[in-house]
């Protein structure tokens, strides 16, 4: 899958990394996303429409498997009329076990106790603007959909990045296969020595066989 996003690429910021992996390590890149990321969006599209028509998400997937999302903090009913704003936080999770997860679960049988924290369905008189959304994924999500975002391409903090490398500078080695920092090749462990400026930057990260 990819994600069709207008502004998803590396020249919408001043600063881009693009990596490419060996397919059987890819999956040591996902805890790049523990703490959430940034994608541009439309400011007053609905969840459902960012999710499933804007970043290419399959909206069989989305139905079925994501069973419970946050927007703003508050559990979100009917993904298809709440509306999207910017700064917006997003969270993404499947099904959660007991009654808790039936509780907060989209359209669940047990949505009326918690009535008054749900997030209203709305609008936004900014539509159509653009704008920035913070997405977390939980659980299985983070795991299934993790590959499927770096490969579209998302914002991290720059931080988050040199955190994660610096964490990891003896395990992802042979795993790298090529880098590109703002649109040039450096060796893998250059990674360490980049000096991070202070704003989010565009990372793309891709598997080979």
């Amino acid at each position: 899958m990819h994600i069709n996003q207008e502004s998803a690429t590396g020249e919408a910021s001043q600063h881009g990394l693009f990596l490419a992996v060996t397919a059987a390590d890819f999956h040591k890149f996902v805890g790049l996303l523990n703490t959430g990321f940034m994608l541009n969006i439309r400011v007053g599209e609905s969840v459902q429409t960012l999710l499933c028509d804007r970043i290419g998400l399959d909206k069989s997937y989305f139905d079925e498997r994501i069973q419970t999302l946050f927007l703003n903090s508050k559990p979100v009913d009917d993904p298809a009329t709440a509306a999207v704003k910017n700064n917006a936080i997003l969270a993404l999770s499947a099904a959660m076990p007991g009654l808790v997860g039936a509780t907060f679960r989209k359209g669940g049988t047990y949505r009326w106790m918690r009535g008054s924290i749900s997030h209203p369905d709305d609008s936004d008189t900014a539509a159509g603007k653009v704008g920035w959304i913070t997405v977390k994924l939980f659980n299985l999500i983070l795991k299934e959909l993790g590959p499927f975002f770096l490969e579209g391409g998302i914002w991290l903090r720059s931080e988050t990045i040199q955190a994660f490398f610096k964490e990891r500078s003896g395990s992802l080695g042979d795993a790298i296969q090529y880098v590109s920092w703002n649109g040039g090749e450096i060796v893998p462990g250059g990674i360490l020595e980049i000096e991070w400026p202070d704003e989010p930057i565009y990372i793309k990260i891709i598997h080979q066989n």
